[in-house]
């Protein structure tokens, strides 16, 4: 043992500093026995060192046989069974450091543990075989002061945990999540509680701060409809955020940013967590009567930021029995309240933490990190969502994010040795390009759709029935292309992933559910929400000219000239000897949208016009890239500086939504309005 410590130097120095900030040598609890098996060796488990587990004949071994004693006090992988399958419900085990009462594992059957002296029993000290063949509560750790979580794992934890409750998937090694999902449009009411006592300090508390800030924007970007309360407390609770309709989540940001402040509670530094949790509860109340209906549907999330020692107006855990009553939490309502409790440094009261937190089985809701820098690390790890259900218009812009996760809607179209054209997709089975993308739409096999790392091919491509290319000879337009706007429908639907998703399309449910309207809200409110303005912020997908990340995208930005802008955005083409002698009019039409700033290249036409609204990143689709006055990419180096007469002209989405509507109804839901829109009628 001394031997493996010595050869793992740098390890052993880096525990030996741990061990210094937090006033000890870190090492990890010893087994107490493994009932039916042996383990060995035994004594003192520094950092780094190995136990080994064995079971006897006739037993099935079950968690982790090979533990590794972290440097952060804690076993890796799971606790150690010799199971022999008797029972209704599996041998629970026993941690290291902690005895179990009770060896019958049937139904309505209890066992109960405790810690040996000097360790701090996190989780369920007694679980209950239920009739699901589960244990009721969470398994049972037991702790030295100085035992932590890294930022790594609590993320892991309390990021698989969430991605139940939303209806999403992390990237996670352990068995954290759950089953029970909000459905869409339903309501998830989300509280933090964050500590300003004199013990927690004006440091801790601005990082407790950036932890609600960090969570708040991202949850934000979910579709289902998501309330804050914001709530600080030290010898008194203030209100920052009343759970309520009417702040957004920009408004909430904007509340924190400016209200959320330790030195409020700087003349009143006791710590009431009881009278927090009272205010979260006349919250509940009186969301329950605002939605009578809805009540009993909404999930409710408790955020604890605090280190835990909570010293006058009662014991915190009484007014959770109260939560808990009040909202009928029962075995079969557990998935509808959770309560996460996060403790900073090697004071915080594990135990009085542990006993408010949620206890379900395969979760976690106590976390225990080292210092404040570690747990806004954590905040960033439990943002890592890999896979968003069916919503649309989102796009991964981290920085570890691989390129070909980024911009997931996109889809490049190949025909023959032709100049490639882009598209997006808009639902599991359908593209949408340009028309002159399709010179010979009967012939499906020679197109080719890449979609995130897959190809696909079409079943069927269909071509707006008012385009017509030659449409404008006569009159010297070598091409028209007025209604340029294709529809393609896949042989095989994508399965979304992070790499392969649909952009949020106007005037669809998906889209409404993205902006978090009402259902009953029209189309006229989505073209308001979109394109208010006459000068709108846009982007668009150009592929890399540089030779080593020629297929890899970038994004470009544009501005959308609208109303009294829009004239002066089309002359400007007079500029272009190209242009003098044709009518503007002719050539742009009203279903155009006019756009100045960074222009496209040959090869990208069909691809999407995109709005983010305030910078939320989800993103809207508007236009459909048909045609451009300026070439950037003529030659190899791209052109960064662009002539006055420079512009690009995208079909508006929104002005083709009958044509959308009677080839996609079967696959989307439009807002009722859509029928509204006049019939086409196509030009001469």
């Amino acid at each position: 043992m001394g031997q493996r410590l010595q050869g793992s130097g740098g390890l052993l120095r880096g525990v030996l500093l741990l061990g210094s900030l937090w006033g000890s040598v870190i090492r990890c609890p010893p087994p107490n026995i493994l009932e039916n098996g042996e383990f060995y060796p035994r004594g003192h488990f520094p950092v780094g060192s190995n136990i080994t587990f064995m079971c006897n004949d006739g037993y099935t071994p079950r968690g982790s046989m090979v533990r590794t004693c972290k440097k952060n006090g804690k076993w890796s992988g799971q606790t150690a069974i010799c199971d022999d399958g008797a029972g209704h419900c599996p041998d629970p085990g026993i941690p290291p450091g902690a005895t179990k009462t009770g060896v019958r594992y049937d139904v309505d059957e209890s066992v109960s543990y405790s810690c040996v002296t000097g360790l701090t029993l996190i989780g369920s000290s007694k679980r209950t075989c239920l009739e699901s063949r589960r244990w009721s509560g969470t398994e049972v750790t037991c702790q030295y002061p100085y035992t932590f979580d890294l930022p790594e794992e609590a993320g892991e934890h309390f990021a698989g945990s969430l991605s139940g409750i939303l209806e999403t998937s992390v990237k996670q090694t352990g068995g954290a999540g759950r089953t029970v999902k909000i459905r869409k449009g339903g309501i998830l009411n989300v509280y933090f509680l964050l500590d300003a006592s004199k013990s927690v300090g004006e440091d801790t508390f601005e990082d407790f701060k950036k932890c609600v800030v960090t969570l708040v924007s991202k949850l934000g970007e979910f579709d289902m409809k998501i309330q804050f309360g914001v709530i600080s407390f030290a010898t008194e609770p203030k209100i920052i955020v009343q759970i309520s309709d009417d702040e957004d989540v920009d408004e909430v940001l904007d509340l924190v940013k400016e209200d959320l402040n330790y030195i409020v509670h700087m003349d009143k530094s006791g710590t009431n967590t009881y009278a927090a949790l009272h205010e979260v509860l006349q919250m509940m109340s009186y969301q329950a009567q605002k939605y009578p209906e809805q009540w009993k549907s909404i999930h409710h999330v408790i955020v604890l930021l605090t280190d835990g020692k909570a010293n006058m107006g009662g014991r915190p855990a009484e007014m959770i029995r109260s939560i808990r009553h009040f909202l009928n939490i029962t075995d079969r309502r557990e998935d509808y309240l959770d309560i996460y409790a996060f403790g900073i440094g090697e004071e915080t009261d594990k135990a009085e933490l542990s006993e408010l937190a949620s206890q379900k089985e395969n979760e976690k809701h106590v976390f225990i990190l080292r210092d404040a820098e570690d747990m806004k690390t954590t905040f960033q790890t439990i943002i890592d969502i890999e896979d968003y259900g069916e919503m649309c218009g989102l796009n991964d812009e981290t920085d570890e994010s691989e390129q070909s996760f980024s911009y997931p809607w996109n889809v490049e179209v190949k025909f023959r040795a032709a100049s490639p054209c882009l598209g997006s997709l808009i639902s599991s089975s359908w593209v949408l390009s340009a028309a002159h993308c399709f010179t010979e739409p009967e012939n499906l096999d020679a197109y080719v759709f890449h979609i995130g790392k897959k190809s696909y091919k079409a079943e069927s491509i269909i071509i707006h029935g008012c385009y017509n290319r030659s449409r404008g000879v006569g009159r010297g337009i070598r091409q028209d292309y007025d209604y340029d706007v294709a529809l393609i429908k896949l042989t095989k639907q994508v399965a979304f992933s992070k790499s392969a998703r649909p952009i949020c399309l106007p005037c669809t449910e998906p889209a409404n559910r993205a902006m978090k309207k009402k259902k009953s809200a029209s189309c006229h409110e989505h073209r308001t929400f979109l394109l208010s303005g006459s000068d709108v912020p846009a982007e668009f997908l150009s592929r890399k000219k540089d030779k080593e990340n020629k297929n890899e995208l970038e994004k470009k930005k544009v501005n959308i000239k609208r109303n009294n802008l829009r004239e002066s955005c089309i002359t400007a083409l007079h500029g272009n000897e190209n242009y003098t002698k044709l009518s503007l009019h002719e050539l742009v039409s009203p279903r155009h949208l006019c756009v100045q700033g960074e222009m496209s290249c040959k090869g990208e036409s069909g691809g999407s016009l995109t709005v983010n609204v305030r910078d939320r990143k989800r993103f809207f689709q508007v236009g459909i890239l048909s045609f451009g006055s300026f070439n950037p990419c003529e030659k190899p180096a791209r052109k960064t500086f662009f002539p006055d007469f420079a512009r690009d002209f995208y079909v508006n989405v929104l002005e083709v939504l009958p044509w959308l509507h009677q080839h996609l109804q079967g696959e989307l839901q439009f807002q009722p309005d859509t029928n509204n829109y006049e019939e086409v009628v196509c030009p001469a």
